[in-house]
């Protein structure tokens, strides 16, 4: 290989043949280009989820790396971050949460009839892009106002207290993410060791309410106990050390589509022993 993979993922399920198809059109406009099985596992049509996945991924990836979106409905979109990546989707908020974190760079409208204008337009676009097609060439160009986004409030950070969102569920070991950032947390003044707070709202209903040490990671506390860490993808987690904590704290986050309108507040109760 020697340009830029395109990493695929879609909402068709494990059994679907899609991923199978998308990595032959890869193969077939780009010979030797790597097509990247990320997911075709996500919840049917979650875009927000999708969006956590991706700014939790991309960083990882080299710069000009080319990520396809088969999830949820809009005109196809191509959106480069200031990190030289793209992300190629259906106009529909899914580059939210890398243009939130990582920036915009510019967008194009990809024009369909130049792909096909059927279920593979964005594969086949993402297949020329790596093969070294101009990135202007594939559509109309886009301003920032053109993209779609949903809203991500920002954190609220004051000494001994952090307020934020839900932003993404870590379903296989019951984690939660915060879109509280860990860089911004440490001004908070809370350190390691430090025993917190941390109180989940919903609408206007209190849902969980605990206190807990604020540690580098769960394995710091007993068995089943909470803890709010630095999680790997740069923000803050909550989890229970051997448990899942959404399973056993707050399982009615399942139920409900975008788990951001789940509110939480981390507030320091006390000093490091």
């Amino acid at each position: 290989m020697t340009g830029p993979s395109v990493v695929i993922h879609s909402d068709s399920g494990t059994s679907s043949t899609l991923y199978a198809k998308t990595a032959g059109i890869v193969e077939t406009i780009s010979p030797g280009t790597d097509a990247v099985d990320a997911s075709q596992a996500f919840e049917c049509g979650n875009v927000r989820q999708v969006s956590a996945f991706l700014f939790t991924s991309v960083p990882f990836w080299p710069k000009g790396t080319v990520f396809v979106s088969l999830v949820g409905e809009g005109e196809p979109i191509a959106v480069r971050l200031s990190s030289g990546s793209i992300i190629l989707s259906p106009n529909n908020g899914t580059a939210t949460m890398c243009i939130d974190s990582i920036g915009f760079s510019d967008a194009v409208l990809i024009d369909p009839d130049l792909y096909g204008n059927d279920e593979f337009v964005l594969v086949r676009c993402a297949a020329e892009l790596a093969a070294g097609k101009p990135f202007s060439s594939i559509g109309k160009p886009a301003g920032r106002d053109e993209t779609v986004v949903f809203s991500i409030p920002k954190a609220v950070i004051r000494d001994g207290y952090a307020e934020g969102e839900v932003s993404m569920l870590l379903k296989t070991f019951g984690n939660i993410t915060f879109s509280i950032g860990t860089d911004e947390f440490e001004n908070t003044g809370i350190v390691t060791g430090d025993r917190v707070r941390v109180t989940f709202t919903y609408g206007v209903n209190t849902v969980y309410r605990e206190e807990m040490t604020y540690q580098p990671s769960f394995g710091y506390v007993p068995v089943g106990e909470p803890v709010v860490f630095n999680g790997s993808s740069g923000y803050m987690d909550i989890g229970l050390n051997m448990r899942s904590f959404i399973d056993t704290c707050l399982p009615q986050i399942l139920d409900v589509r975008d788990p951001g309108e789940f509110k939480v507040v981390i507030e320091k109760i006390g000093e490091t022993k």
